[in-house]
């Protein structure tokens, strides 16, 4: 039994093997490879001549003083343009630590944070060390490629010629030939499939550099952070603020007209009650029939602000009951074990309502998946389609609210949305046991 069980897992892990080697973090870190000489090589010319230009010139205050803090902006700026693309080809979220100038700072209090900065010179030794590593980093693979291809080419060329090369080692005889050639070709073959480990193991290196000196001290991660909740507090605020505005129009275009109208036909009811006891009928039809559309305009309004389900049943039974309603097929993936609290549930619960109301109108999906689940305690939301993708999180739009929202409790939204699709959008929200 065991013998059947691993003959039927060695397909699988043949292919998760072959994914990890030739997949597609193997060629973006071939791209990131590629690229990062060239950017070392202008981050670090910008770091020496800034800094050299800055030191000859301290006797002239009014030039060596902001050259020293230009260059500690561009240096910056060009460490945030890195963190940003390490963020987006590898996932990896690098907090930088150095900030660049406020508004209003003088040259020389500028010139002094920088000086005082240990975040700004662990991000001056970043780019000493980075340039060597990224131009060795390009050269190891590429020659371990190169070698590769001539041991194969070499190798099958006598081989398949009966002619060795005199000045070629190990092949410089017909017997030579027949006994080393095939481990020429293994060995050259090994040294190319080997270069996409070599990519991502190298990549991974980038990556842990950057990880040790550009990311900020703890003094400075909490200054960011509070700065962050600033923001998120602020938008928190304008979003209760818009969606208090909603509300208030709903109501006054919807269901207060409903029952302006209502009243007025009631009116004319009793006042035809005795003339025309048919035609009071009638308006009571009608009546009747007003109150329904009210008390159904009202029972979405109220669904839209926290639907009964959700407080009753929990998330799972509401996202089922989202998923029926919506035009397109959904299949719903719940994990999570113990309910989130409400204002998780709640947040999570509107996410996926915005999404499928979206991908309805705009997305021409025929497909979508909505995944819950939870990892320690983050309570991850994933909205998959098959649509036309091209979702962007626009300021004032739903999308935008729901971000600010998820800001307002430490959470995130990630919209990943290419030309052409899929779009997958991504919410992370505290959930603590």
């Amino acid at each position: 039994m065991s013998g059947e069980l691993a003959a039927a897992e060695a397909p699988r892990r043949i292919g998760t093997a072959l994914r990890y080697a030739f997949g597609r973090r193997a060629w973006l870190s071939a791209v990131h490879l590629l690229l990062a000489p060239w950017w070392a090589l202008l981050t670090a010319f910008t770091a020496a001549a800034g800094l050299a230009a800055s030191l000859v010139t301290i006797p002239l205050l009014l030039l060596g003083v902001p050259l020293f803090v230009v260059t500690g902006d561009l240096l910056i700026s060009a460490a945030r343009t890195e963190a940003t693309w390490l963020r987006r080809v590898f996932g990896v979220d690098i907090r930088i630590s150095p900030r660049t100038r406020l508004s209003g700072t003088s040259m020389l209090g500028a010139a002094r944070a920088l000086l005082t900065d240990s975040g700004f010179w662990q991000l001056v030794a970043y780019n000493v060390i980075r340039l060597p590593l990224a131009w060795l980093t390009l050269v190891v693979p590429l020659f371990g490629i190169g070698i590769g291809i001539v041991l194969v080419s070499e190798a099958l060329r006598m081989m398949l010629t009966a002619e060795p090369e005199p000045g070629f080692a190990f092949l410089s005889s017909p017997v030579e030939v027949a006994v080393n050639g095939p481990l020429c070709v293994v060995l050259g073959s090994t040294l190319v499939l080997a270069a996409p480990l070599l990519w991502r193991a190298f990549a991974n290196v980038h990556i842990g550099l950057a990880e040790l000196l550009l990311r900020g001290s703890k003094v400075h991660e909490l200054t960011e952070r509070v700065g962050e909740l600033e923001v998120s507090r602020a938008a928190t605020v304008d979003s209760v603020e818009a969606e208090r505005r909603r509300i208030e129009r709903d109501l006054h275009d919807g269901a207060q007209q409903r029952l302006v109208s209502l009243a007025m036909t009631l009116g004319r009811a009793r006042s035809k009650k005795d003339n025309d006891p048919d035609g009071a009928s009638a308006l009571l039809e009608q009546a009747h029939n007003e109150a329904k559309e009210a008390i159904t305009e009202l029972r979405d309004l109220v669904r839209g602000l926290h639907p009964p389900v959700l407080a009753d049943r929990g998330l799972d039974a509401a996202l089922s009951g989202l998923a029926a309603r919506s035009p397109v097929p959904v299949t719903v993936r719940y994990d999570v074990p113990d309910r989130p609290p409400k204002t998780i549930e709640a947040i999570a619960y509107f996410m996926v309502a915005e999404a499928l109301t979206n991908i309805a109108r705009h997305a021409d999906a025929s497909r979508i998946t909505v995944t819950v689940e939870r990892s320690g305690a983050v309570l991850r939301t994933t909205v998959r389609d098959n649509g036309s993708g091209g979702a962007v999180v626009r300021p004032g739009h739903g999308l935008a609210g729901l971000a600010d929202r998820a800001r307002g409790v430490d959470g995130t939204l990630k919209v990943d949305s290419p030309d052409g699709g899929p779009t997958t959008l991504t919410m992370e929200l505290p959930c603590a046991s």
